[in-house]
């Protein structure tokens, strides 16, 4: 209970105390635009059937893109054509993304990361599927519905032994293996639900796997270093760093449910959030 009312006093508080440093002039057609690629995950970004884009990535970046002057215009398009966007140069940030050598020689990505949680990723079959898993090499010779262009864990990227079936969404993967069209589906455990419901599915419609990986997952907004604003990221990441000291990121990762990274004295004291993989 105490705990509970030092939360609500924080949500309070704590905007009134930092109103001061991050007082920021009203916007002005004539601010330079930043341009945010978005794309549709629940229950952290939403650009589908929706009046306006909204999500953890505009709370995040509209106050520090302001505090510099800056205006946000979002870009609605799937993950993969965020990416190529990005790459390309015609938008500015990609949000949530996984760091990977490949995404870094053309993406600058933002510290601190904007997500920061511990996560499964999970399989799901059809309640039919007779053969389950319990390792990667099980996936030898079936097929598992990926997010195109999406990052995993190093043990699945790295695997070459199964097909993967690339669409443009969670949902979409579930649907797929729903419908009999891939034997596997993999998600990440904290969006599944939501990914379920934008399938127009129930949890027990499906089967989960016994496999599983628990990861340790920072997600990061991307600047392009192709755009011609990239001398503008160094600026914005020092915005995004004092917001962060300043607690904003944490009441945040509250509004949005994403669960917390234990400090170390919670570490001690309690039972590893990291689970050994399955594997």
């Amino acid at each position: 209970m105490l705990k509970q009312c030092l939360l609500v006093l924080l949500v309070w508080i704590l905007p009134s105390a930092l109103t001061p440093l991050f007082a920021a002039p009203p916007l002005r057609a004539d601010m330079p635009v930043l341009k945010l690629a978005m794309y549709h995950s629940p229950p952290y970004y939403f650009t589908e059937n929706v009046a306006e884009p909204y999500g953890l990535s505009i709370d995040l970046l509209k106050p520090a893109a302001r505090q510099l002057g800056l205006r946000i215009e979002i870009v609605t398009c799937p993950f993969p054509r965020c990416l190529k966007l990005a790459e390309q140069g015609e938008v500015d940030i990609v949000a949530g993304l996984i760091r990977t050598d490949e995404r870094e020689s053309y993406l600058h990505f933002i510290q601190p990361a904007m997500m920061n949680f511990v996560s499964s990723f999970v399989f799901y079959s059809r309640h039919s599927q007779s053969h389950d898993i319990h390792s990667v090499k099980d996936l030898n010779g079936r097929s598992v519905t990926v997010m195109r262009d999406a990052a995993y864990f190093p043990a699945f990227d790295q695997a070459a032994d199964f097909q993967r079936v690339p669409v443009n969404s969670e949902a979409k993967a579930l649907e797929l293996v729903y419908k009999g069209r891939a034997d596997y589906a993999i998600t990440i455990e904290q969006t599944a639900a939501g990914s379920f419901v934008e399938a127009g599915l129930k949890l027990a419609d499906l089967k989960r796997q016994p496999y599983h990986v628990n990861q340790h997952i920072r997600g990061y907004l991307a600047f392009s270093r192709q755009s011609p604003n990239f001398q503008l990221a160094a600026k914005l990441e020092q915005m995004l760093e004092q917001q962060y000291r300043a607690g904003m990121f944490h009441l945040l990762w509250q509004k949005y449910h994403l669960p917390a990274i234990p400090t170390q004295a919670q570490k001690s004291a309690t039972t590893p959030l990291i689970a050994t993989p399955a594997e």
